[in-house]
């Protein structure tokens, strides 16, 4: 009964959050992702949208039509191997936080073939308020520079200092739901820490979008379906080793 009811109350704190920020016209629509990589969920962005206040991660990695920001644990998320100490420690300590950018060749649907993944639409507004918290959440030094920890041995991702201290009821996916109810998406910013929680909450939120879409004018190729990159994507098997009973994330490669 008690289980019952917090799961209530936990969907009622999602459940009265709305959109903001949405956008007057479909010109003015912009494309973000939301993808889950087991427990962790990350968040996407075309490079033309990473403007001014991202921009300075492309000095860092290969060249990408997408860059992907996650956050998390400092020294669980750069390890190359998760010990028993490192896990216990990010699971039971405040611990110090880092970014991870993950650059992509290819659209998310195909880099992360399978994954659950949602495109989702926020205005101009709503995207610049994303990016500016995406932005916060480096540690910057006084000429506004990040500063660059472990890479992939292709330049196909890289860690950075990060705002913020990691602790098991401040996740990483609390981190991500932060991040996307910053651009205007209905989120709770609270009790989400797992990647199952920002997943159902976008799928939610993608739905309420589009019943609330705005209907400016259109041209005749905008008449036709859906196209396959908004639909959702098949839901990711998760796998059952240990490490997944906890929402730490984990990097992925380039393949998910």
């Amino acid at each position: 009964m008690l289980l019952l009811s917090l799961s209530l109350l936990l969907a009622g704190c999602a459940a009265g959050k709305k959109w903001q920020y949405l956008p007057a016209t479909k010109a003015e629509e912009r494309s973000i992702y939301v993808i889950a990589h087991g427990w962790h969920a990350g968040i996407a962005l075309p490079v033309e949208e990473l403007g001014e206040e991202l921009g300075f991660v492309k000095e860092f990695l290969r060249p990408g039509r997408y860059y992907e920001f996650g956050w998390g644990e400092a020294e669980f998320y750069q390890a190359d191997k998760v010990t028993p100490a490192i896990f216990l420690k990010a699971v039971f300590w405040r611990n110090p936080s880092v970014m991870h950018v993950f650059s992509m060749p290819v659209p998310p649907a195909e880099q992360f073939s399978g994954a659950d993944l949602v495109e989702l639409k926020l205005s101009q507004t709503g995207l610049k308020h994303l990016k500016d918290s995406l932005r916060a959440s480096f540690k910057l030094a006084p000429a506004q520079r990040p500063y660059p920890l472990k890479r992939g041995q292709q330049g196909e991702y890289r860690f950075f200092k990060a705002e913020g201290d990691y602790l098991i009821t401040h996740t990483c996916n609390t981190w991500t739901a932060k991040m996307l109810a910053s651009g205007g998406v209905p989120m709770d910013t609270v009790f989400t820490l797992r990647s199952a929680g920002v997943m159902r909450q976008v799928k939610d939120a993608r739905k309420e979008y589009l019943r609330l879409r705005p209907q400016g004018a259109e041209t005749g190729n905008e008449r036709r379906a859906l196209p396959s990159s908004l639909q959702l994507a098949p839901l990711a098997k998760e796998g059952g080793d240990w490490l997944r009973l906890l929402p730490i994330p984990l990097v992925h490669g380039e393949g998910g």
